[in-house]
């Protein structure tokens, strides 16, 4: 029986850090039936050296070998790789993989006829996919870490603060969206010390605010809806009711967390550069929408810090998780091992387009672009060519 090997790439984009598998959990992929190879320096940014992955039973060699001899390549964020290297036929990429922000890259690796897995595209209502689910676990880090960043930029202790006859009054904190990311910054914050209001309208994540123990903020003219798709139609039709009423909240809060956005969407503007001004000075807002599409502030830019009216901190966040390599790695790996688990077959790779986990994952299979929001991109863009 041939052993498949399960390369580890080195993240080559400007400030990552993480790393898809971590020392310690080579030995699982052993026990699934496959060999590691690893990247020289796949791991030294998140504290685990090459040493540490032979230490562990996995091999080190070079890109252009790893390339060559892996059958599951496994990366953080998408390789740039070209056309002469780049996946060969029925090889897998793993990664998250973002592909409407890269279709061409996407095209490439359906032409190669490799096939790309999304663990950034997890179908959400699925629990047998929690274990793989990418995204969740890294934005759950980027939550934690946002409340961090705004903190040491605050010019206030978040927790009440003083004696007994002088005590000074709590950092106000409001959380805009409590998906994944939301959830862990209000959890964050109440840990800290400070009083948390949140505003969200889905029902299922109002449930999960409320078992925080935490208090939802009700913006004037808009009412709780049942899911996503209702929740971009609230979006959509009713966003002069979310300014307004973002407008008037955000003034009575030191400390902004905004986390609205849902993959395949441009992140919408909630607050305006008006509204932001109108806040106390020495105030921080971190937007975790803030990407290449936007984010929930006007005019934010991803992994940059900005000074607003009267000494507003507005960050756009960027990808906050790299910045807690050692965690997010390891939760990374867990969700990495999860998906080798699902896909290897005594101990060979099996895809299934029909697996109800590994169907909606699948960017690309069969010479094929399936991802359905990136294949119009693709089309779109050939018509406006000309090209038939």
């Amino acid at each position: 029986m041939t052993t498949t090997t399960v390369g580890v790439l080195r993240e080559t984009a400007p400030g990552e850090r993480r790393v898809a598998l971590v020392p310690d959990l080579v030995p699982a992929v052993g026990r699934l039936g496959a060999t590691v190879l690893a990247e020289p320096g796949a791991g030294v940014l998140a504290g685990h050296h090459d040493a540490d992955y032979r230490a562990a039973g996995a091999a080190v060699a070079g890109r252009a070998e790893l390339l060559r001899r892996a059958d599951v390549l496994l990366g953080v964020r998408p390789p740039t790789v070209d056309a002469e290297r780049g996946l060969h036929p029925g090889q897998v990429l793993a990664a998250m993989l973002r592909p409407h922000r890269i279709p061409y890259r996407v095209r490439q690796w359906a032409n190669r006829g490799g096939t790309a897995i999304g663990l950034d595209l997890v179908p959400p209502a699925l629990p047998a996919g929690y274990p793989l689910d990418a995204e969740t676990s890294q934005t759950r880090v980027a939550g934690y870490r946002a409340v961090l960043l705004a903190a040491a930029r605050l010019d206030r202790c978040l927790p009440p603060w003083g004696t007994a006859d002088a005590l000074f009054d709590p950092v106000g904190v409001l959380v805009v969206g409590a998906g994944h990311a939301g959830l862990q910054a209000v959890d964050t914050a109440r840990r800290l010390g400070a009083p948390v209001h949140v505003v969200e309208l889905r029902r299922p994540e109002r449930a999960a605010v409320a078992a925080l123990g935490t208090a939802l903020l009700e913006l004037p003219g808009l009412h709780p809806v049942a899911d996503d798709r209702e929740l971009w139609d609230a979006l959509d039709h009713e966003r002069s009711a979310w300014t307004a009423g973002l407008a008037e909240a955000v003034p009575h809060h030191d400390l902004v967390v905004t986390a609205l956005a849902l993959p395949g969407r441009m992140p919408p503007v909630l607050l305006t550069t008006a509204a932001v001004a109108r806040m106390r000075p020495g105030s921080v807002l971190v937007d975790l929408a803030a990407g290449p599409e936007g984010g929930n502030i006007e005019g934010v830019l991803p992994d940059t810090t900005t000074l607003v009216g009267d000494g507003v901190t507005v960050i756009g966040a960027g990808d906050l998780a790299a910045q807690v390599p050692g965690t997010a790695s390891r939760a990374y790996a867990h969700n990495a091992v999860a998906l080798l688990a699902r896909l290897l077959r005594a101990g060979s790779p099996v895809v299934d387009p029909a697996d109800p986990v590994l169907g909606p994952m699948l960017v690309t299979h069969g010479g094929m672009v399936r991802h359905e929001p990136t294949r119009r991109l693709l089309l779109e863009a050939t018509a406006l060519a000309g090209l038939p």
